[in-house]
């Protein structure tokens, strides 16, 4: 054999010397005649590869020495059918399950069960202890150490049963009455077996002693068992208080109390403690006694008392003492509110029993038919301000009077105007001023305001003065001011002063102005106070007419000129702007000037021109010789350059605007010839003489 396989055998050998199996079930279990035992079981075999290869279920199982076997009643075996119909195997081998059912049990199946695993070359035994009763164990409810009063806990309540063919459930009972459990769960594993509740609940002292028990229940009418446990919550002293005679005394009477223990756990350890109003009494004792009792002992009492789990307090109970009213007195006691405003006063007093009737005064005197606690005004006016006092009084007699309250009515300024203190009338630039007066007021004034707004800037005063009123001062107001503010009437201040926006206007005609045309000039102006107004008139500065038109039926160009008119009023005089006025006519007064003259050396210049008054301008001219030719020249100026003395003769001209033609009369130019001309016109002259002359003689001596 080679070194190899050898060494192959040892391992396996080894191997199987390790060998073992783990077998997970519970190791006891519990049940009673009647129901079902359900065994979970798992298995797992460690280090080896070999698979299981028969199950027995063993009851009470008996090993023998000699056979090397065991012996005992079979309740499964995987390679026989059972006998037995309460058993049946839930377990699979191929996912390692060896679970077993018995149902019905009975008593006679209380014993050992095992369970034998075998394999090929190992055997191993499992045991599971079996416990049956006759009828249903108690369960166990488990309790915290320690219960305390107002401090959650959870109790839980167990059955170490469970099983699906015999299913029970548990249920929560407090002081005989049922409570729902949080949680229930049923468990079938192989670490436990159980059934099990919870129930969380916050102990009360009032549970002290009581019984909380858990019952189990197969169906809602079958109760097969139950556990009780009485609970022990530890709580601080509940404590009360008894009155004796009773808790309503009359004062100088007397009364006790008792504080009474209802329930401590522990018991109380020390001294009582007694508060009113949870001011401390120095009292330490269980009773309390009260002699010749006063109205201020009346109040809210409780005791309190010690234990290991703190302090107990009882509720308060309420002592009454009947007295007469005391310490009346009116709220509020001061108070300022707006006329036309709801303000209630109230008779505050400490009464018992509360009073029955009250009676008011203003002033001292008696207000009729006030009878009430609450002393009302739906609509307060100034004339119920005053001092208010009130008398309370009760089945114990009647009270004092109370200290006086201010009710204090205020209303806004009544009475405001504005008054003009400066002389009458106001012209434009006087210094005015103005005075804000009102006849009542509560609070007083604090202040004034003054419109139009151009007035904001004298500020708050009641007098005010303008220093350069002008001709459109607005009308004034005045608003005096305390919780509110007065407006009054406004006043209309009549500023006096002279005409404004004098201007000259066109009447007639609409357009332009033409000779011989019916004109019409009015003189204008927007404002005048007074009313009463004169006019004038001047031309080119010159006073001209008085009254408010300028008329002309027909008007000439000697008319135009610059007119202005002037309005006139008690208070002073305004003048227009000069107002141009131009009338409009066909060219007239036409002449012809020549320069340099109308008579001229020939070969000189000589410009003539056409003089004329026209408005508007002439638009064209033209020019006419002494035959009446037209000379083909159209503006203003003739220019005749070189002019020759053929051109002596008459001119004349014409222009022509919009409104019509005007004509000159003629000038004459003369053109005399230069003295080179007149000797060339003489040395011809005489050649002319002579030549003749010649022909004379010539002739004479012909005929001679």
């Amino acid at each position: 054999m080679s070194l190899l396989h050898l060494s192959f055998l040892a391992v396996g050998f080894l191997v199987l010397g390790l060998c073992r199996i783990d077998v997970r079930r519970p190791e006891v279990l519990y049940a009673w005649e009647g129901t079902c035992v359900q065994i979970p079981c798992t298995y797992k075999i460690i280090n080896s590869i070999q698979t299981p290869n028969h199950f027995i279920w063993y009851h009470n199982p008996q090993y023998d020495n000699k056979e090397e076997r065991f012996h005992g009643t079979v309740l499964f075996d995987m390679f026989k059918s059972s006998k037995n119909e309460r058993t049946q195997f839930l377990g699979e081998l191929s996912k390692e399950d060896c679970s077993l059912l018995l149902h019905p049990v009975q008593v006679s199946d209380s014993g050992k069960l095992g369970l034998r695993i075998m394999t090929q070359e190992d055997k191993w035994i499992a045991y599971v202890q079996l416990n049956i009763t006759e009828s249903a164990p108690q369960p166990h409810i488990q309790l915290p150490p320690r219960l305390q009063e107002l401090q959650e806990v959870t109790v839980t309540c167990c059955l170490n049963y469970s099983c699906p063919g015999y299913p029970v459930s548990l249920l929560w009972f407090l002081d005989g009455q049922k409570v729902p459990a949080q949680v229930e769960n049923s468990i079938v594993q192989t670490e436990k077996v159980l059934t099990e509740s919870k129930f969380r609940f916050r102990p009360s002292w009032t549970h002290h002693g009581k019984k909380l028990s858990c019952q189990v229940w197969h169906t809602d009418e079958q109760r097969l068992s139950e556990k009780i446990v009485w609970l022990d919550v530890k709580h601080t002293p509940k404590i009360t208080i008894e009155a004796s005679p009773h808790l309503e005394v009359k004062e100088e009477g007397s009364v006790t109390l008792r504080c009474m223990v209802r329930s401590s756990n522990p018991k109380v350890q020390g001294s009582f403690l007694w508060f009113k109003d949870k001011e401390n009494v120095q009292n330490q004792d269980e009773i309390l006694t009260l002699s010749e009792v006063n109205w201020q002992q009346a109040g809210n009492y409780h005791c309190e008392a010690d234990n290991e789990m703190g302090r107990g307090r009882s509720e308060p109970v309420h002592l009454q003492v009947l007295y007469s009213p005391k310490l009346s007195r009116v709220l509020p006691a001061d108070i300022s509110v707006r006329e036309n405003r709801t303000v209630e006063l109230m008779c505050a007093t400490v009464a018992s029993p509360p009073p029955t009737s009250y009676t008011w005064y203003q002033d001292e005197k008696l207000l009729l038919g006030e009878t009430k606690q609450n002393l009302s005004f739906q609509g307060v006016n100034r004339q119920q301000s005053g001092l208010y006092s009130c008398l309370a009084e009760n089945s114990e007699g009647q009270g004092k009077v109370s200290e006086r309250a201010r009710l204090d009515v205020q209303y806004p300024p009544t009475g405001v105007t504005v008054i003009i203190s400066s002389q009458m009338p106001i012209r434009e630039g006087d210094s005015v001023t103005l005075s804000c007066s009102y006849k009542q007021s509560n609070p007083a004034v604090k202040s004034y305001l003054w419109r139009p707004q151009l007035f904001q800037k004298v500020g708050y005063s009641a007098n005010v003065t303008i220093q350069s009123i002008p001709w459109n001062a607005e009308s004034v107001t005045c608003s005096a001011c305390n919780i509110e503010c007065s407006q009054a009437a406004p006043v209309y201040l009549d500023v006096q002063y002279a005409p404004r926006d004098v201007k000259i206007i066109l009447a007639t005609p609409k357009s332009d102005i033409r000779s011989g045309d019916q004109v019409q000039l009015r003189c204008d102006f927007s404002s005048s106070r007074p009313r009463n107004v004169h006019y004038s008139w001047t031309q080119n500065g010159k006073h001209f007419h008085e009254g408010r038109d300028l008329n002309w039926s027909s008007i000439s160009p000697e008319d135009s000129a610059l007119y202005s008119c002037s309005v006139t009023n008690s208070i002073g005089q305004t003048k227009s702007q000069e107002w141009d006025l131009k009338v409009q006519y066909a060219p007239r007064h036409l002449r012809v000037s020549i320069v340099p003259g109308d008579v001229v050396m020939e070969k000189t210049s000589v410009i003539l021109t056409c003089e004329a008054d026209a408005n508007p301008a002439i638009d064209f001219y033209t020019w006419f010789d002494w035959k009446g030719q037209k000379i083909d020249k159209y503006g203003q100026k003739l220019t005749l350059w070189p002019v020759m003395t053929h051109q002596s003769g008459a001119y004349w001209c014409q222009g022509t605007n919009k409104l019509g033609t005007g004509k000159s009369g003629p000038a004459t130019l003369t053109v005399y010839y230069s003295p080179e001309t007149i000797g060339k016109r003489t040395a011809l002259g005489f050649g002319v003489c002579l030549a003749v002359l010649f022909l004379v003689l010539m002739g004479f001596q012909f005929v001679r």
